[in-house]
């Protein structure tokens, strides 16, 4: 028996709509409760959310780092996989490496990162023994980022690879010979072509550090500045338990993801109907 569309969405449809219950029946409700409430005229935890700079300040962090390592995901990955497109002998074991690598993200990251890069860490220690590194902190802004670059920049290279190799090697050769300049030939041909998918990298990207917790909390506990961490903390009550106040924030969370994420298909798809 073939495995057509329509079974294989029959066959995966109990799980799916077991996964959607799980996830979308108490966000839905405990939504429902805090609108109600803001609209009922009762204390309204998006009001305290707004008053109170701690979680302002753990919003915005989370924009900026995500958007920090997604540049550098970007960078980093689409440069690592052009050069697959040179050097095609290396295709293979570094996809292998690649998809472990984007898979790496929570407590052996932050484990791996602080045997490293930690206190105590080897290279912390080495590096302060030669007058460097003095005021590293793993658990700053600056750990965090490097945390999140970690996992940005293999699955960047996992979502880059296959466009990058739809570029025909012979447009830059015709290029060439008509005597452009490879900075013109990317800006002229390259890009445009890769923009799409480059769109659709970021904003996965994105969402990806953005919704990150196991890495940061095995940083920072607690502690750790982001979003993600800041609802876990009011849910599970590290002082008291505040349920209003962290569906507030998931909320935020949520909008946050779905504006990246489907502005991020939005404008890919717009790209794709203008070349």
């Amino acid at each position: 028996m073939s495995l057509t569309p329509a079974r294989a969405w029959l066959a995966a449809g109990p799980m799916l709509l077991l996964l959607a219950g799980a996830l979308l029946l108490p966000f839905g409700w405990r939504s429902l409760a805090l609108l109600q409430a803001c609209l009922g005229g009762a204390e309204c935890a998006l009001h305290e959310l707004w008053a109170d700079r701690f979680y302002l300040d753990a919003i915005t962090r989370t924009v900026v780092l995500s958007a920090a390592s997604m540049g550098l995901g970007l960078v980093l990955g689409g440069g690592a996989a052009l050069h697959l497109v040179a050097h095609p002998r290396w295709e293979r074991p570094v996809a292998v490496l690649a998809g472990l690598g984007a898979n790496f993200a929570g407590v052996p990251l932050a484990l791996a990162l602080t045997l490293l890069l930690g206190s105590q860490g080897v290279l912390t220690t080495l590096a302060r023994q030669a007058g460097l590194l003095q005021g590293w902190d793993l658990a700053s802004d600056a750990g965090l980022l490097l945390a999140f670059t970690a996992f940005q920049v293999p699955l960047a290279l996992v979502l880059l690879a296959a466009p990058v190799k739809l570029l025909d090697p012979a447009l830059a050769e015709a290029a060439a010979t008509l005597g452009a300049s490879p900075a013109r030939f990317w800006r002229r041909v390259g890009l445009p072509l890769l923009a799409p998918s480059l769109v659709e990298a970021a904003s996965l990207l994105f969402a990806n550090a953005a919704a990150a917790y196991a890495t940061p909390f095995a940083l920072a506990g607690t502690a750790s500045p982001v979003l993600a961490v800041r609802i876990a903390a009011a849910v599970s009550g590290d002082i008291f338990s505040q349920p209003e106040l962290a569906t507030a924030l998931s909320l935020v969370m949520a909008l946050l993801l779905l504006a990246v994420i489907a502005g991020g298909r939005w404008w890919s798809a717009r790209l794709r109907r203008l070349a």
